[in-house]
């Protein structure tokens, strides 16, 4: 088994009583973790909650109705597991109860309490959306989720614009925040990274490149073409600003290296959803590989820097 950044939290409404937790509106939560499988965690990975066989008494119940099988919550990895003393899970053997256990801080972005989505949606054996741990379940507190699957949950909910990433309270007033951002969701999965991206996009931050760029497409400007695509009302042109999210396995947080780029429109979605290759990213340069031709594009974080300390 490998970690795929992805997770099935296994919740057993017997031991804890996850349909109050939803009702209660809570979003931040704790959650018991395997210990195997510490490591593996890191910030801006997401998951699911998922209930099996609710087995709960009518005592327990209480009037409630019995849980179906199915998952219940997508949930944000907050932060690396850390030590802490529990283990009353249904699935722990009576030696390993009183051990240390790990647990991961977790934000509950939707709650499917009142439609959750059935389980029997995975049945297919031979579909690269079915994961065997989350349909037939576990004996642990947690499993890597198949990308493919969690995929397709995503879709089912209408997709990563219903969830309230944590990272929306960060407000971003100077590009150190950006490089802020980009240092503490370095590990994050692609979904998150995205977000992350479009977020840091709207700012006010992503604003003020574009005027110290002239509003002209760094893309265009590099292939000779037009940079300007149309004039507004206050007399600048129209711009957008595109984010280049740092790659995990060679980025140095010593360095803040410019990850904005002054784009037309155009090229702004090309960037996003075409045939683009991002080859290097250095202080220096990006260099994009663009329909198969190669583009380089020059930085300018030292004026950049410079018009925002003025």
């Amino acid at each position: 088994m490998e970690p795929t950044g992805y997770w099935t939290f296994f919740s057993n409404p017997k031991m804890w009583a996850i349909d109050e937790f939803l009702l209660s509106g809570e979003v931040y939560d704790l959650f018991s973790v395997a210990r195997w499988q510490k490591d593996w965690f890191k910030k801006g990975q997401l998951g699911v909650i998922r209930v099996g066989h609710d087995q709960r008494t009518k005592e327990q119940l209480n009037g409630k109705k019995r849980l179906r099988r199915g998952i219940y919550a997508i949930i944000e990895i907050l932060g690396s597991p850390f030590l802490s003393i529990s283990g009353d899970e249904l699935w722990l053997e009576k030696d390993e109860k009183e051990k240390p256990r790990y647990s991961v801080e977790i934000k509950y972005l939707q709650n499917l309490l009142r439609r959750p989505i059935s389980l029997d949606h995975f049945r297919e054996e031979e579909s690269p959306e079915y994961d065997k741990y989350l349909v037939h379940g576990f004996q642990t507190a947690s499993i890597p989720l198949n990308p493919h699957t969690f995929e397709s949950i995503i879709s089912s909910i209408g997709g990563t614009e219903k969830l309230e990433f944590e990272f929306f309270n960060t407000r971003i007033r100077q590009y150190e925040d950006i490089h802020f951002l980009e240092r503490t969701y370095i590990h994050g999965v692609r979904e998150v990274t995205e977000a992350l991206s479009v977020y840091i996009e709207k700012s006010h931050v992503a604003l003020d490149y574009q005027r110290s760029s002239g509003f002209k497409c760094e893309i265009c400007t590099a292939l000779g073409i037009e940079p300007f695509y149309f004039e507004t009302p206050n007399g600048e042109y129209y711009a957008e600003t595109h984010h280049v999210m740092p790659n995990p396995q060679t980025y140095d947080n010593s360095i803040s290296s410019l990850s904005l780029i002054t784009v037309c429109p155009n090229h702004h979605r090309q960037l996003h959803y075409g045939k683009v290759k991002l080859l290097e990213n250095n202080h220096e340069k990006f260099a994009f590989e663009i329909d198969d031709e190669i583009v380089a594009v020059p930085k300018g974080l030292q004026s950049f820097q410079k018009l925002v300390e003025e």
